[in-house]
């Protein structure tokens, strides 16, 4: 790869001997990204278009701005050397993440995401950048840490972006990585900011739209499958309080209900909805001392801080309201999530 133009993806006040580490490479990726012919790639077409809308294009200097702080500060928390450090990208997608951390002296990068499908694409892209990944991981949390369990290596970050709050059972999940992984990282952003009220509105009207459109009737469907004998008013009851459950939860909510057993409410539910067979595309807006509770429940501690507003769009006129902004959230200080459009949740140990 050809290093190019120098742009400041990690922040002056982080210019160490890893923050220049992550920013030459993060150029690196940048340059490489920007000449990249998506088209080339033996990938599906919606995954081009996913990749080219979400992390090419405009979104580029934002995707790398925000992987190379996350990695910039996940290891600055461990207080170790990347060549000691295992790096895992949770639920990784199609971001800059694993691209980005695959460029970097790790000891192991792992790369993971739900459907085999993206992994398949991820691995094409790296194949085509000359990005070296140790292991291509398909599945939940389960089998990112059982992949650990057989390869007998511990996790020392596990980081994702905007997947924390896709996450079924967030207390589950911290706590069979604290179970498992005590002293790892575990280092996720989301933009599902209850703690921003316009983003909190936001995901309402999405959430609202979605579960009248797309899940109630399938959910309804399902319902129906699992119970032929249902009647209308008793269908439309079940189908409104098993939003938000899937897979064994869902099934048991049904027959707890046919017995003429209380259902018990979904915790966290508010807005939240999701596909009942699997429990994909769920997404909590849980508070800050939501998110506290059930990471210090699990063994970690936490630290939770905002995120900021990308400058880089084309319009200068939107940039300059984004920046005035971003100046907001930084006079705010530790409350600036109230304005910024993410938040940084890092679940630690010591």
């Amino acid at each position: 790869m050809v290093k190019k133009e120098q742009h400041n993806f990690i922040s002056p006040a982080k210019k160490d001997e890893l923050g220049v580490l992550i920013n030459d490479k993060a150029n690196e990726l940048f340059a490489a990204l920007k000449e990249l012919d998506v088209n080339n790639l033996e990938i599906g077409a919606h995954f081009k278009e996913y990749f080219v809308q979400h992390h090419l294009g405009n979104r580029l200097f934002f995707s790398l701005q925000n992987s190379a702080g996350i990695i910039y500060q996940s290891v600055k928390r461990t207080g170790r050397q990347p060549a000691d450090i295992n790096f895992t990208d949770y639920g990784a997608g199609l971001g800059t993440l694993y691209m980005l951390a695959g460029m970097l002296p790790f000891k192991k990068v792992v790369y993971n995401d739900y459907l085999p499908e993206w992994k398949q694409t991820a691995a094409a892209i790296c194949s085509s950048l000359q990005i070296s990944i140790s292991a291509y991981i398909t599945g939940d949390i389960d089998a990112v840490l059982a992949f650990a369990e057989q390869e007998n290596f511990k996790y020392d970050i596990i980081a994702s972006r905007n997947v924390l709050e896709h996450i079924y059972s967030p207390a589950a999940f911290f706590k069979q990585v604290y179970r498992h992984h005590s002293d790892a990282v575990v280092f996720s952003t989301t933009t599902a900011n209850y703690q921003n009220p316009v983003a909190r509105l936001q995901h309402y009207l999405i959430h609202t739209r979605i579960e009248k459109q797309q899940y109630l009737p399938v959910r309804t469907k399902q319902v129906q499958e699992l119970w032929p004998e249902i009647s209308r008013e008793q269908l439309n009851e079940l189908a409104a309080i098993t939003r938000g459950r899937a897979g064994k939860d869902f099934t048991e909510a049904v027959q707890q209900f046919k017995n003429g057993e209380s259902v018990l409410p979904v915790p966290f539910l508010r807005s939240n909805t999701c596909l009942a067979d699997s429990g994909y595309w769920c997404e909590h807006l849980l508070t800050k001392n939501e998110y506290k509770n059930i990471i210090e429940q699990a063994g970690f501690k936490m630290e939770y801080s905002a995120g900021y507003w990308d400058t880089h769009y084309r319009s200068g006129l939107k940039n300059s309201f984004m920046k005035l902004l971003n100046g907001i959230v930084k006079i705010l200080g530790e409350k600036g999530y109230v304005f910024s459009p993410f938040v940084n949740i890092v679940a630690y140990n010591g």
